[in-house]
């Protein structure tokens, strides 16, 4: 037996231990005396360990599948994320043992295993299902993978930590929860009740949430990409940080919350509820957010480029300075908006409503503006070059040095405009004095007209 355990025993390490220390895996093994032993990540599955002295050994992430340990000594010994599946733990003593993670799925204990309530719990409810509510259990670091937990009250619950990925949560009550760094990995958790839960670094990538309620919640530095959130009420919370990529949120309501630097890159937003936001500095490039509602956000270093911005109302936001360049603005209410500096390059905004819109030093060059109502717009020191203002109405307008080289102003009607020392070179006119629309009343002085000549100053 000697003999075969020699020639056996470097094939054992070999698939045995990974982060393990080797000579401890050989001391285990030979002698079953592993007090204090550095065994994570060893591969310890059927393995023979009945009254092994473990006492404070490291065995995170050990495989201890169908290990024999009855009656082992594993006293403030390390199994965090342990895979105790159908181990047999009779008479064993894990007295302050770290058991955050583990799997317990067919594990046997005794009624003299000494183990902490708690964990004792988590093991009925892992094999025999939840007989009872569990609001306001400890039930931190509970690896509840792959169980279905429908219907459950977890009411102000200390789960913090918990492991509930591809867990069936169906009308489960979670409000008040402690969850922070709590994982629902593809989790189905439609209709759950999410309301004022601490869901802080929580990871909720691929879960269903379809029906669920966050209102009040802490969802800051969350992971929520790839989730589904279509009508969801996640109003009056904390989504600072938090990474909703490629996210379905249409319908959903959001009111009210914080989403500072929160990245919304590619979500489907349309129709969502964005109404008094903090979106500060928030990443929103090629997302769908057409049919929101947006009014008295702010938006200060919103990032939108590609993003789909039709039929918005954004009356009374706050969009100076963002690089809205060649986004579709069309049909957009953007009365009483503050677009002061913000570069719309290319951007389409026929038919917008920008009655008194602030568009100063604005950069509207090669910009779509037909149809568009700008009369009495502030546009002083608005960059204009190409755009297409054909038939627009800038009457009574601010256009104080602004840059109109080679825009389209033809049939616009631009009386009583101020274009002091405006750049008008090359611009279109035709027609501007004709069928009633007219440039009387227009200030022209200091302009560069389109023949290149200087307009005149006139007492008016």
């Amino acid at each position: 037996m000697k003999f075969l355990l020699a020639l056996l025993l470097p094939l054992l390490f070999a698939t045995v231990a990974s982060a393990a220390n080797s000579g401890d895996v050989k001391k285990l093994l030979e002698t079953r005396q592993c007090k204090g032993c550095n065994l994570e990540n060893a591969n310890l599955k059927g393995f023979y360990l009945r009254q092994a002295n473990l006492r404070g050994a490291n065995l995170k992430g050990a495989n201890l599948n169908g290990a024999d340990l009855r009656g082992a000594l594993l006293v403030k010994a390390n199994l965090k994320d342990a895979d105790l599946r159908s181990c047999n733990l009779e008479d064993a003593n894990l007295l302050d043992a770290k058991l955050e993670g583990a799997q317990w799925q067919n594990t046997i204990v005794s009624s003299s295993t000494v183990i902490a309530p708690k964990w004792r719990l988590i093991l009925q409810v892992v094999n025999q299902g939840v007989t009872t509510d569990l609001d306001g259990r400890d039930l931190a670091g509970a690896n509840f993978n792959g169980l279905d937990l429908r219907d459950v009250n977890f009411t102000d619950a200390n789960l913090k930590g918990a492991n509930f990925n591809d867990t069936l949560l169906n009308e489960a009550n979670f409000e008040g929860a402690n969850l922070k760094n709590a994982s629902f990995f593809i989790s189905d958790l439609r209709n759950t009740n999410l309301n004022q839960v601490d869901l802080k670094k929580g990871f909720l990538q691929a879960a269903d949430l379809r029906g669920a309620t966050l209102s009040q919640s802490n969802l800051n530095r969350a992971n929520l990409s790839n989730t589904y959130l279509e009508k969801v009420d996640i109003s009056n919370s904390n989504l600072n940080n938090a990474n909703f990529a490629r996210s379905y949120l249409n319908n959903a309501n959001l009111n009210n919350s914080k989403l500072r630097d929160t990245n919304f890159q590619t979500a489907d937003l349309h129709g969502a509820k964005l109404d008094n936001v903090d979106l500060r500095n928030a990443n929103l490039r090629g997302a769908d957010i057409s049919a929101t509602v947006l009014g008295n956000s702010n938006l200060r270093g919103l990032k939108l480029e590609g993003a789909n911005l039709r039929a918005m109302n954004l009356r009374g936001a706050n969009l100076s300075g963002l690089n809205l360049k060649n986004v579709d603005l069309s049909g957009n209410d953007l009365s009483n908006t503050n677009l002061r500096g913000t570069n719309l390059t290319g951007a389409n905004l026929s038919g917008a409503n920008l009655s008194n819109a602030n568009l100063s030093g604005a950069i509207l060059k090669e910009a779509d503006l037909k149809g568009v109502n700008l009369s009495q717009v502030n546009l002083n020191r608005a960059n204009l070059k190409k755009a297409d203002l054909t038939s627009v109405n800038l009457s009574r307008s601010d256009l104080t040095d602004a840059i109109l080289i080679e825009a389209d102003l033809s049939q616009a009607n631009l009386s009583n405009t101020n274009f002091t020392r405006a750049n008008l070179k090359s611009a279109n006119l035709e027609r501007t004095t004709m069928n009633g629309i007219k440039l009387d009343y227009a200030i022209l002085c200091g302009a560069i007209m389109p023949d290149g000549s200087k307009g005149k100053c006139r007492m008016r």
